[in-house]
C-alpha cells in the first residue's frame, strides 16, 4: 500500500474510532438519566403511576371493578391487567423499578433497530444520539412510568418489521401495543388500511388480546368489565379543560373556543387525509420510507387530535424528528433542515430546561411545533425523498 493508501486508511479508522467513542458516551448519558429518573422515583415516590396499573391487576384478579366512575383511572382494555400481571406479584417500589427498566430496554431497543433501518453503517452512532435528544421529551414517561412509552416502543418495532416486509410479525406487535394502550389503535388501522397484508395477523392478533382476559375464573366478571370499559373510555374521551395538551388546547390559548362536536367532525376528516397521505406514501417511495413516513403521520394525528393529549405524548414526535434531521445531516447537501428539525426537538423538551421558558409557552408550543413538523413528511411525499441511503423503489 502506497503512502497515500496508509494515510487514507488512518483517517477512515480514526473516524469510526471517533463515532465509536461518541455512540459510547452517548449510551452512557442516555444510562446516568435512566438511573438518575429511578433515583427521582425513589425520592418522590408520589410521581410515579405504577400504582395505577398495580391496582388494577389486583382488582382484576380479584373481580373488583376496574372501571370507576369519571374521567380518570384505569383507561385501557381489560387486556391491559392481564398482561401487566407480572407488577401484581412484586412489592411496589420493586415492580415500578423493573417496569421502567423494562420500558427502557425495549425503547431503546427500538430505537436502535430504527436507526439501523434507516441507516445500517451508523445505526449504532444514531440511535445514541437520539436517545440522548429525547432524553428532555422522555424525562416525564421514564420518572412516571407511563404505559405511553411502552406502547410507543411495541409500535415503532412494529414499524420496523414492516419496513423489512415482516407483515405478520409487524401486525402481531400492533397488536399487542393495542392490547397494551387502546391508542395504539390509531397507527394500527392506518397501517392497515395501507398495508394489506398486514390486516388478517392484526385482526387476529386483536381478536386473541380481546380472549385473553377470559382466562379471568369469572367470565361473568368479564363481560361485566367489557361493559363498564365501553362507557368509561367513552366517558373520558370527553375530558374537563384540564391539562391536555392537543389542538384543542391549543385553538384555546389562541382565543378560539370550538366546540366538541366541531372538533369530533375536524378529527374525522383529518384522519381521512392522513388516510390519503399515507396510501400516496407507500406508492410514491421506497417501502422503507413509505413505513416510516405512516408511522410519523400516526403519531402526529394522534397527539394533535387526542383530546387527553399529555406532555409525555410528544415523545413520538421528537424521537422521529431528531431521526430525521440525523438523516438529513448525512446528506452531502443538508441546507437548513437537520438544524431547523433540530432547533423544533429541543423546543419539544422546553419543560426540561427551566420554569423561566417552560411557563409562557407550557400549553401551546409542543402543539404549533407539530402541526409545522407535519410539514416534513409531506414534503417527503411530494419530492419523494427518501429517508435511506440506496431506496428500493415504490412498487
Amino acid at each position: 500500500m502506497n503512502s497515500n493508501g496508509i494515510l487514507l486508511s488512518r483517517v477512515l479508522h480514526g473516524g469510526e474510532r471517533r463515532r465509536g467513542d461518541a455512540s459510547a458516551w452517548a449510551v452512557v448519558i442516555w444510562c446516568l438519566f435512566v438511573v438518575a429518573m429511578a433515583v427521582l422515583a425513589i425520592i418522590r415516590p408520589e410521581r410515579p403511576i405504577t400504582h395505577i396499573y398495580r391496582n388494577a391487576v389486583i382488582d382484576w384478579w380479584s373481580a373488583v371493578p376496574v372501571y370507576t366512575e369519571g374521567i380518570h383511572g384505569f383507561l385501557y382494555f381489560p387486556s391491559s391487567a392481564v398482561l401487566l400481571g407480572p407488577l401484581a406479584a412484586l412489592p411496589l417500589g420493586l415492580g415500578d423499578q423493573i417496569w421502567r427498566l423494562a420500558m427502557v430496554g425495549v425503547f431503546s431497543g427500538a430505537v436502535y433497530r430504527v436507526a439501523l433501518l434507516l441507516h445500517p453503517n451508523m445505526g449504532r452512532t444514531l440511535a445514541g444520539w437520539v436517545l440522548v435528544a429525547a432524553i428532555p421529551t422522555a424525562s416525564i414517561n421514564v420518572l412516571r412510568g407511563q404505559c405511553e412509552l411502552m406502547m410507543m416502543s411495541v409500535v415503532l418495532h412494529a414499524a420496523v418489521d414492516l419496513a423489512r416486509g415482516r407483515d405478520r410479525r409487524g401486525a402481531m406487535m400492533l397488536a399487542l401495543a393495542v392490547a397494551l394502550k387502546p391508542l395504539a389503535l390509531v397507527p394500527a388501522l392506518l397501517f392497515a388500511a395501507v398495508r394489506p397484508g398486514v390486516r388478517r395477523p392484526l385482526g387476529i392478533g386483536l381478536l386473541i388480546a380481546a380472549a385473553a382476559p377470559f382466562l379471568h375464573p369469572d367470565p361473568a366478571y368479564v363481560a361485566g368489565q367489557y361493559a363498564a370499559m365501553f362507557g368509561k373510555l367513552f366517558t373520558a374521551a370527553a375530558p374537563d379543560s384540564g391539562r391536555w395538551f392537543d389542538l384543542t388546547r391549543l385553538l384555546v390559548e389562541a382565543g378560539v373556543q370550538p366546540a366538541y362536536a366541531t372538533m369530533t367532525a375536524l378529527r374525522l376528516s383529518v384522519a381521512l387525509m392522513v388516510v390519503g397521505i399515507a396510501w400516496m406514501a407507500v406508492r410514491r417511495l421506497d417501502h422503507v420510507t413509505g413505513m416510516i413516513v405512516t408511522l410519523m403521520l400516526g403519531a402526529w394525528y394522534l397527539v394533535l387530535f387526542n383530546p387527553r393529549t399529555e406532555e409525555g405524548s410528544y415523545l413520538s414526535i421528537a424521537v422521529l424528528t431528531t431521526l430525521a434531521a440525523l438523516v438529513e445531516h448525512r446528506r452531502p447537501r443538508a441546507g437548513a433542515v437537520p438544524m431547523l428539525l433540530g432547533l423544533a426537538v429541543a423546543g419539544l423538551g422546553l419543560h426540561f430546561y427551566g420554569g423561566w421558558l417552560y411557563r409562557p409557552t407550557q400549553m401551546w408550543l409542543k402543539q404549533a411545533l407539530t402541526l409545522a413538523l407535519l410539514g416534513y413528511p409531506l414534503w417527503l411525499v411530494l419530492t419523494r425523498r427518501s429517508l435511506i441511503a440506496n431506496p428500493v423503489p415504490a412498487d
